[in-house]
């Protein structure tokens, strides 16, 4: 008998290891035990995933995994050797699945397999890419994946693309769905980038070679005015067309890339207003709607069809909705293989886009409606900083979701979000926050925000960050009625004197609560954006009644250097680390004193006679002890 029950128990032991393993809960139990399953012969895209979980997994479970192209055992079947069927799915999807307790990953285009390893880390490993300097991976000796996983996920968009920081970072992008070749390199294993071959923007005077033919043929430049520019061309002279398409064909010839997802080449105006208006622009414009649109999309349409003709198929034409080419043309429809991008310099970045009150998005929602009518690849450029002060907060977090669910509600295939490109001589505020919230939506518009958000501000700053969430949403709270992108520092805010305290002591325990010098140094940086407002406005320690503001601008300047910030807004490189008056001007005035400006010394000398007045002043310095800040 007790030799029937060692033979039965021997056979339960091998019948236990020869089943797929499965969790107590029904779910799979992956662990180190597992291999990856690749094709005989893989792809490089079958290879770079499976490459790709071999490094994370063997990092989690602290023992190597091995890649196999025959499995004993459990395994993670890649591409090929999946079971998972994705022909139904968009270029560039993939498919996650369980089937017979093993794990199928599959996917479509040059991205789609790769993008599903890293959701299948994300997801079930839980690895997080919130900065290129802060990853989380939690180690574990398994993971359990649901028996009854099915993924399936398709592109919200062809394009995505932002700039900031972390965005740049070709590990960052892959994990967050970056795909734009503008600020990213992506091996092409790894499915590479969208890509604008030749340039990115305002490519006009370049492509049509208007400043060549200023002399020779002044007809080919824009009559603005009553005058002769080269500023724009003329699109409806025929040899600025047969120009620009030689050009455009020339740049495909030496760049084309036969296996990317879609290639663009930039056919895009001159970043000023001063377009063409002679007689023949003027009488196209007027039978199309009476919008300078026509003459733009019937010139990009006939370099689009060269293109076609040529054989391009996987490249398009890019043009821009833009200030006065913002408004949809009638009577005349782009071609397949041409993208609009519309530009929403003018909004109001307090109200989402679609915000019916908003008078300043109103008009933007009519243009992108009746841009979504005629044509079929809408592209948004959108904008998510202050250009004008850059170092304050730009609180714009409450409308970032929305406003790309409106842009893919409205049959937009390609967004670029522009920050601070400038990042790394002005780097404050929330720039690493923002670039991932952008970047998860623009992966998934429907994902849950606030959690990304939390999980955010919980890894990037540690315990601090439940301070400055608080602090973000009294910003939020406290914006102006509206808000562009060159908002003054007191038009962006009103905080009262209780709430600047409140404030400031939320950031006093967000840097006190910091575990290490890491999280110190983030939560110090983004503090900066806080106390510039203050020294732009006038108030806390910055308040005209206390004695010791002048110090106090002389500490921030110097906490700027420290941290490398060398720019206070778009365009002034190093312009404020000259200024003579650091100690006597608001903050936001730093770059408007220096040595060689007229009137700098006048406002210097001003600010030491007003600043020897401080001890006779003394009842004011009461008054700021008192109150802490300005009445």
């Amino acid at each position: 008998m007790k030799k029937l029950l060692s033979v039965l128990l021997v056979f339960c032991l091998c019948l236990t290891f020869a089943l797929p393993a499965f969790a107590a809960d029904g779910g799979v139990t992956v662990d180190s035990a597992w291999s990856i399953l690749v094709p005989a012969q893989p792809t490089q895209y079958e290879n770079f995933a499976a490459q790709k979980l071999k490094t994370e997994l063997s990092t989690v479970f602290g023992k190597e995994i091995s890649v196999v192209s025959q499995a004993s055992g459990n395994y993670i079947a890649i591409g090929s050797a999946s079971g998972a069927d994705i022909s139904k799915l968009a270029v560039n999807g993939y498919r996650i699945q369980v089937i017979d307790g093993n794990i199928h990953i599959g996917g479509t285009g040059v991205r789609g397999l790769q993008a599903g390893a890293y959701r299948f880390l994300e997801e079930f490993c839980g690895r997080k890419v919130y900065a290129y300097d802060c990853i989380e991976m939690p180690a574990a000796d398994s993971i359990t994946v649901p028996a009854d996983t099915d993924i399936s996920y398709e592109p919200f968009f062809e394009y995505t693309d932002t700039d900031w920081l972390s965005p740049c970072d070709t590990e960052y992008s892959l994990s967050n769905g970056l795909d734009g070749g503008t600020y990213r390199s992506i091996p092409a294993e790894a499915g590479g980038t969208v890509n604008y071959l030749g340039g990115f923007c305002h490519t006009m005077g370049t492509l049509c070679e208007t400043e060549a033919h200023k002399e020779s043929d002044p007809e080919q430049l824009a009559l603005h005015d009553g005058k002769r520019t080269t500023d724009q061309p003329c699109l409806t002279n025929p040899d600025v067309l047969a120009i620009a398409t030689a050009n455009v064909l020339n740049i495909l010839e030496q760049r084309y890339d036969p296996q990317a997802s879609v290639q663009i080449v930039s056919v895009t105006q001159n970043d000023n207003q001063h377009y063409c208006e002679c007689d023949r622009c003027k009488a196209f414009e007027k039978s199309h709607g009476g919008v300078p649109s026509a003459t733009m999309i019937n010139f990009v349409n006939q370099i689009a069809d060269a293109v076609k003709a040529a054989g391009y198929d996987n490249a398009a034409i890019d043009t821009f909705a833009y200030q006065y080419t913002r408004q949809a043309p009638e009577g005349i429809v782009p071609r397949d293989n041409v993208i609009v991008r519309l530009c929403t310099i003018e909004c109001c970045f307090r109200h989402t886009l679609d915000d019916s009150g908003c008078s300043r998005n109103k008009k933007l929602m009519e243009d992108l409606n009746d841009w979504s009518k005629i044509c079929k690849r809408i592209y948004v450029w959108d904008y998510t900083t202050n250009y004008s002060n850059t170092c304050i907060v730009f609180p714009d977090f409450g409308v970032i979701q929305r406003n790309i669910q409106v842009f893919y509600e409205h049959n937009v295939k390609g967004v670029y979000e522009e920050g601070n490109y400038y990042i790394r001589s002005c780097n404050t505020e929330f720039g690493e926050l923002r670039a991932y919230m952008i970047s998860k939506c623009l992966q998934n518009p429907y994902c849950d925000y606030d959690a990304e958000m939390k999980g955010f501000l919980n890894a990037y700053y540690g315990p601090g960050g439940e301070d400055i969430g608080k602090i973000l949403e009294m910003h939020l709270a406290n914006t102006g009625t509206h808000l562009s992108i060159g908002e003054s520092p007191s038009a962006s805010f009103s905080f009262t004197n209780k709430e600047i305290a409140e404030i400031n002591s939320l950031w006093a325990e967000a840097k006190s609560s910091a575990q290490n010098d890491k999280q110190l140094e983030r939560i110090t940086r983004s503090e900066l954006s806080w106390r510039f407002w203050k020294g732009s406005t006038g108030k806390g320690e910055f308040s005209l009644l206390n004695p010791e503001r002048f110090d106090e601008r002389e500490k921030l300047f110097e906490d700027f250097k420290a941290h490398d910030v060398r720019m206070i807004s778009e365009g002034s490189y190093d312009d404020y680390l000259d200024c003579l008056c650091v100690r006597y001007v608001t903050t936001n005035e730093w770059n408007m004193y220096e040595a060689d400006e007229s009137g700098a010394q006048t406002r210097l000398s001003f600010g030491k006679f007003f600043e020897s007045l401080v001890p006779f002043l003394s009842f004011y310095g009461l008054l700021y002890k008192l109150f802490g800040v300005a009445p």
